[in-house]
């Protein structure tokens, strides 16, 4: 039930956070739209920037950094070895980046498609 609960507060500090700087202000989406982040996801996913809702892809993509990021704090919480830590934040980062990014392309490039 702690580790839980210690998901659930870090996702939606984390999102909320990222809902504020990012995804609410004009001036956010414009430099989110203008970052290396966004253009190598268009590039990678072949994604048409002129199709995209680029509110809800920043959303989007607001919520799915918000669960890598909370899971792995979580998880790395288990354990109390700083080195183990480390290690572990590596092996549980790039995966779950992977997993969720790849997701998240192929749901854009869908919902493009139609």
């Amino acid at each position: 039930m702690k580790y839980l609960l210690i998901f659930m507060i870090s996702f939606v500090v984390i999102y909320l956070l990222y809902f504020i700087v990012i995804v609410s202000r004009k001036k956010g989406l414009e430099s989110f739209k203008n970052g290396k982040q966004f253009e190598f996801f268009v590039k990678k996913y072949e994604l048409n920037k002129s199709k995209l809702n680029i509110k809800s892809f920043a959303n989007s993509f607001a919520f799915i950094n918000a669960f890598i990021i909370a899971l792995t704090f979580t998880i790395l919480e288990l354990f109390n070895n700083l080195v183990l830590k480390l290690v572990l934040c590596v092996f549980i980062l790039v995966p779950l980046m992977l997993i969720m990014y790849n997701f998240l392309g192929r749901h854009y490039k869908k919902k493009e498609g139609r």
